[in-house]
C-alpha cells in the first residue's frame, strides 16, 4: 500500500512539473517565505475596448520588441567593459536603429568633444544618464497614437527611459532613446 502512495505521489509531482513548464513565464518575489506571484503588465494608452485591448496587446509586443532589444543589446554592450563597442559604432552597426537617430547621435557627440575637448557630453545620451542598471530594462508603458514608450529599469527602482519608435518600409526602428531625438519634455525626469 505505501509503494502505491509512493507512486502516486511520484506521478502526481511528474505531471504538476510537465504542466508549469508550458505556463507562461511570470515573475515572482519572495515576502517574508510567501511567494507572491508578480504580473505587472504594461500600461497601454488609447485603448477604447476591452477588445481593442486584445489587438493593441498583440501589436504592442512586436512594435515594442524592438525597443527593447536596443536598450538591452545596449546594456550588454556597456556590460562587456574593456571589449565594449563604442557608442556611435555599435548604434551604427545596429540594424533596428533609423537613419536619423544616428546622425543625431553622431552629431551630437562631435558637437559636445568641439566644445569641451577633454569630457565630451559627460554622459551617455542613450540612458540619458552617468550611470544604467546593469540587469536591463523591461516595458513600463506605450503610447501607440505617439509610438513613444517607457522602459524602467528591471530592479533599480525610479530608473527609466522614454524611447520612441517609428515605421520604415514596413519594419519597425527606434528612433529616439534618452535625449536622442527625443524633445526635452518628453524626456524621462532626471
Amino acid at each position: 500500500m505505501k509503494l502505491i502512495k509512493n507512486l502516486y505521489l511520484i506521478l502526481f509531482i511528474l505531471i504538476a512539473f510537465s504542466c508549469n513548464d508550458k505556463k507562461e513565464k511570470t515573475d515572482f518575489k519572495e515576502n517574508n517565505g510567501l511567494i507572491i506571484e508578480n504580473k505587472k503588465e504594461p500600461k497601454i494608452k488609447n485603448v477604447l475596448s476591452e477588445e481593442k485591448t486584445k489587438v493593441q496587446l498583440e501589436d504592442t509586443t512586436s512594435k515594442t520588441y524592438v525597443a527593447l532589444k536596443f536598450i538591452n543589446d545596449y546594456v550588454v554592450n556597456c556590460n562587456k567593459m574593456k571589449e565594449q563597442i563604442g557608442i556611435v559604432k555599435w548604434v551604427n552597426s545596429n540594424q533596428d536603429v533609423s537613419q536619423e537617430f544616428k546622425e543625431e547621435l553622431k552629431k551630437m557627440i562631435e558637437d559636445a568633444y568641439k566644445s569641451e575637448p577633454e569630457y565630451g557630453l559627460g554622459f551617455d545620451p542613450i540612458f540619458d544618464a552617468q550611470d544604467y542598471p546593469d540587469d536591463g530594462f523591461k516595458l513600463a508603458e506605450f503610447d501607440s497614437i505617439s509610438n513613444y514608450l517607457t522602459v524602467e529599469a528591471k530592479t533599480w527602482k525610479g530608473f527609466s527611459i522614454n524611447m520612441r519608435i517609428k515605421e520604415v518600409n514596413n519594419k519597425w526602428l527606434v528612433d529616439g532613446c534618452g535625449v536622442i531625438n527625443i524633445p526635452k519634455n518628453k524626456q524621462a525626469e532626471r
